[in-house]
């Protein structure tokens, strides 16, 4: 049930990203990533190879889904990159379970926050690497800078929601098999 929750939200996020947020014509540059927020969520609550998955298809339906103006699989590896790295500090600062419930709003904001601007500069380095002419100093810091500061200010009616939801449904709550065990202690 967390898993089929997490794709319906995820898709949701990225069809209301696709759809609404970039096609409003913003006077100062991009809006909120609302599958940043989406995705950093997943990443609070998940195991790193689990966040990095639905980073990875997150990214792909932004890369194909119009108006997309840049290389197929681009937005993909950073949202892939960001959502393990996410995952995996978390795994490794002590933080395991209920993250929202524990730390509430401003750990979650921060945390979305930092992965925003992570996602910013690291498809602004992919494409400097790719010979991107958009790719400029102060381009990147505009929209890096913008883009984390309102995926932040979203944080609370995406990210937060979608952590609580996922804590409550999480898999410890569901029975589990146990496989065979020895006496010896295997």
């Amino acid at each position: 049930m967390r898993a089929v929750a997490t794709v319906v939200l995820v898709a949701v996020a990225v069809l209301l990203q696709a759809v609404v947020v970039q096609r409003l014509p913003l006077p100062w540059g991009p809006g909120p990533d609302l599958v940043v927020a989406a995705v950093a969520a997943v990443a609070l609550t998940a195991r790193p190879a689990t966040a990095a998955g639905y980073g990875f298809a997150a990214g792909l339906a932004m890369d194909l889904l119009p108006p997309a103006e840049h290389a197929v699989g681009r937005y993909a590896l950073v949202l892939c990159l960001a959502a393990y790295t996410a995952a995996l500090l978390r795994t490794n600062t002590g933080t395991q379970g209920a993250v929202g419930l524990r730390t509430g709003l401003p750990a979650v904001v921060g945390a979305t926050a930092s992965t925003a601007l992570g996602v910013g500069l690291g498809y602004a380095a992919i494409g400097f690497v790719m010979g991107d002419p958009r790719v400029t100093l102060a381009a990147v810091a505009v929209n890096a800078g913008v883009g984390a500061l309102l995926t932040a200010l979203a944080a609370p009616v995406v990210t937060l929601p979608l952590v609580r939801l996922r804590d409550a449904l999480a898999d410890s709550d569901f029975a589990t098999v146990q496989g065979p065990t020895s006496p010896v202690g295997w």
